[in-house]
């Protein structure tokens, strides 16, 4: 079961209504709509925030702490590197990094 799926679950168990999500984790109703019909992608943050609101675990979704813990480091340390860079290297890593993404994107498919 895909993580919109859950949360959608999580949601009516509580009662709750999009509108009472959305307020809570600071996203619009139809980003949660997007979301818990797996047409929106979640952040990590995004995910934590949802974490929060319903007060559980990340392992509720089948993501290991230790791993969550070790994309949270690497994306720190991404963020740490980007922001140290001047404009144009931002640009320039930018475009080589989407560059890789969509690659193995089409390579996975």
């Amino acid at each position: 079961m895909h993580i919109g799926k859950k949360l959608k679950e999580l949601r009516l168990s509580r009662g709750w209504k999009q509108t009472d999500v959305a307020d809570k984790v600071g996203l619009s109703r139809p980003a949660i709509s997007n979301i818990e019909s797996g047409k929106r992608a979640l952040t990590l943050s995004t995910l934590q925030r949802f974490c929060e609101v319903f007060n559980i675990d990340i392992s509720y979704f089948g993501i290991s702490t230790d791993a969550y813990n070790e994309a949270i480091d690497l994306v720190s340390r991404i963020e740490s590197l980007f922001n140290d860079l001047p404009d144009t290297e931002k640009d320039d890593l930018y475009r080589t990094i989407m560059k890789l993404y969509l690659s193995a994107r089409n390579d996975s498919r």
